[in-house]
């Protein structure tokens, strides 16, 4: 490849703003501005933008972000440097942090997320995790994704059929295929975390519904580590029917005193007061991953409703092309 190639930015939006945050970070990029080109894409079903998107792109390396996305401006060239380094390495990738004016609530959901007792290896997605190293879906996120323009089109694409979690069965597909992702701590973007718990709750109601759906298409034994809160939402659930058995506690007391002791561990790693704020935000993050991926196993089996693609409307609209300053 280049040492130089051609890159396309890709950003579903619902609709067409042209003061969307990134475009402004996106002007500020240290990368020769005649090989980028910008193309938004107006829809309603982000995976299928995407691909839409990509059907218009030129460039030898596909660059995903959403359109809030607060770049660096060397993101650009970090990636191409690790992207040149192997044929083998199909794309790369890097955290999404938390901004460092959000508000306290902003933060302690960053930290929930960056927690290893809350997030396990995902908590790389959030927070800058080792060195880089050849890396898989559990720690790189569609928010800040490279990969080659080939490779992606080779694989197929994204599918369809999922959102949110299209990049996760993308980069499994590829990996399968014998090329390899990696992941820099340092090729890192920020964006703003949900202002209040219920959207936090929200948020991972989506992506539980979305990693089952996910095991619906791949099946259970590449995501059996992440039905486990399914299992915890089941324990919370038959806790009050067997209410006067004691040792029925023995799990949530192990779950309290585990959750307690992370909190303290990353209150003092960062220098926080937070020690009554994290614990909630691990049992929201848990129970609500959980019951988004009940509702979609009850989805599949039991209503049988398969998942609407918004298709309409598509609309790609190239912000920037090839050769222009």
């Amino acid at each position: 490849m280049n040492m130089m190639p051609t890159i396309s930015v890709i950003i579903p939006v619902p609709c067409y703003e042209d003061k969307l945050p990134v475009l402004s970070y996106l002007a500020k990029a240290d990368y020769p501005k005649d090989k980028l080109e910008i193309i938004l894409v107006i829809g309603r079903w982000p995976s299928l933008q995407r691909n839409e998107a990509v059907k218009t792109a030129k460039g030898e390396i596909l660059y995903f972000f959403n359109s809030d996305a607060q770049l660096t401006p060397d993101i650009f060239k970090k990636a191409v440097a690790i992207i040149n380094k192997r044929e083998d390495i199909a794309g790369a990738g890097g955290p999404d942090l938390t901004p460092g004016n959000n508000n306290y609530i902003q933060h302690l959901l960053g930290y929930a997320m960056s927690s290893y007792f809350a997030h396990w290896k995902m908590r790389a997605r959030y927070s800058r995790i080792g060195e880089e190293r050849i890396s898989n879906e559990k720690e790189l996120l569609l928010s800040n994704l490279a990969i080659k323009r080939g490779i992606y089109l080779k694989a197929g694409g994204f599918n369809d059929r999922l959102y949110p979690n299209e990049e996760n069965e993308l980069i499994n597909r590829v990996s399968e295929m014998g090329y390899k992702f990696i992941y820099n701590p340092d090729m890192a973007i920020y964006r703003d975390r949900r202002k209040t718990l219920f959207a936090f709750a929200g948020q991972f109601y989506r992506y539980g519904h979305g990693r089952m759906q996910q095991v619906f298409i791949e099946g259970p034994l590449k995501n059996a580590a992440f039905i486990a809160p399914i299992f915890l939402l089941v324990y919370f659930l038959i806790i009050p029917i067997f209410k006067n058995t004691w040792w029925v506690f023995l799990p949530l007391l192990a779950y309290i005193v585990l959750g307690t002791l992370d909190t303290i561990y990353v209150s003092i790693k960062n220098g926080k007061k937070m020690l009554i704020g994290l614990l909630p935000c691990y049992i929201i993050m848990h129970l609500s991953y959980a019951v988004g991926a009940m509702c979609s196993i009850i989805d599949r089996l039991f209503i049988r409703r398969n998942r609407r693609i918004y298709s309409d409307n598509l609309d790609v609209i190239i912000i920037k092309k090839f050769g222009e300053k």
